[in-house]
């Protein structure tokens, strides 16, 4: 994978009409992480972050992801609307994906239109960046209608996945299988199609009927879907979201045992395995012992208050020299 130093992006993102937004963003960059423009070696993490093969595509073993960007944090009220006022410049949004990239990042997993906003406005930057959307609609006319919107992007996503929020009310109301529908709406369109959801049991049912996926996705907490259905309230807050151990267990036992790559999700607990750099390591560093190595590990982060990007690629590729 080729890493992106400073000199490389200039290079790159003077050949582009995004030169001047490139430029710039770089050194917001640069400045955020304090570091040296006059070492660019100073950019790098300490090692090259490792990358799995999916179909056709060498994807780095960490994705980014959307939420921090949109607002959601999954914690508390406060938190939500802090990442959403930082985020509300586009170019915070920016500076993040580049981070990501000059770390070894090479794949995020966002959806909606405001991210594919934001995906062409770093494209114009000259920069690459592999995009596996999220795919919101249940099946009808609308599915239609967003996967053409999808696929107008430049350059095309290398997969999609069903996003988890579907998935978990379908199963709720009875209807999962009507998912099948969707995937294979998204295979025709010649992508690779995953399976998200918040509940390891969507994952065991769709393997053992072999439904037509390359990849699952799957939530270390359940969040607040359940597919045994059993009268619990919905969440009014993010505070109230269910985050428990026993579903952490099942997902990863789920993840380790389905031959198909997964990507593992919310490993951190959004934000609830973060009080210290040291929890954070270790949440990172048990995910990686628990998953395959043929799966990806999907992080949400945001860079108001330090270097998120920096420090997770880093507690990750450590993580996996030990596994």
């Amino acid at each position: 994978m080729e890493r992106i130093s400073r000199r490389l992006f200039g290079k790159k993102a003077c050949q582009t009409g995004g030169a001047l937004m490139a430029a710039t963003a770089l050194d917001s960059v640069l400045r955020a992480t304090n570091i040296a423009t006059g070492d660019e070696n100073l950019s790098d993490p300490s090692a090259p972050l490792p990358t799995v093969r999916w179909g056709e595509h060498d994807i780095s073993r960490i994705l980014v992801g959307h939420n921090p960007i949109k607002g959601g944090s999954h914690l508390t009220r406060e938190l939500s609307r802090e990442m959403g006022d930082f985020h509300r410049d586009s170019r915070r949004g920016l500076e993040l994906l580049l981070r990501c990239r000059q770390c070894g990042i090479n794949t995020c997993q966002i959806g909606g239109t405001a991210m594919e906003s934001l995906l062409r406005q770093y494209y114009e930057t000259g920069q690459d960046m592999k995009w596996i959307p999220t795919f919101y609609s249940s099946p009808g006319a609308k599915a239609k209608e967003e996967l053409k919107r999808i696929l107008q992007m430049r350059p095309r996503p290398i997969g999609i996945q069903h996003f988890g929020g579907t998935t978990d009310r379908l199963m709720t109301q009875g209807k999962l299988d009507e998912a099948q529908e969707t995937l294979k709406m998204c295979r025709d369109a010649g992508l690779m199609v995953g399976l998200c959801t918040h509940n390891h049991e969507v994952i065991d049912y769709a393997a053992n009927r072999d439904w037509d996926v390359d990849f699952y996705m799957g939530s270390f907490y359940r969040v607040s879907y359940d597919i045994r259905n059993t009268g619990r309230a919905a969440p009014k807050s993010p505070g109230e979201e269910y985050f428990e151990e026993e579903a952490r267990k099942g997902m990863i036992h789920t993840i380790r045992q389905v031959d198909k790559p997964c990507i593992a999700f919310k490993v951190l607990g959004a934000g609830r395995h973060c009080k210290t750099q040291e929890s954070v390591r270790r949440a990172i560093q048990y995910t990686f012992d628990m998953i395959k190595p043929t799966d990806v590990v999907l992080l949400g982060m945001w860079q108001k208050h330090r270097d998120q990007v920096g420090e997770d690629t880093k507690y990750a590729i450590e993580s996996m020299k030990q596994s």
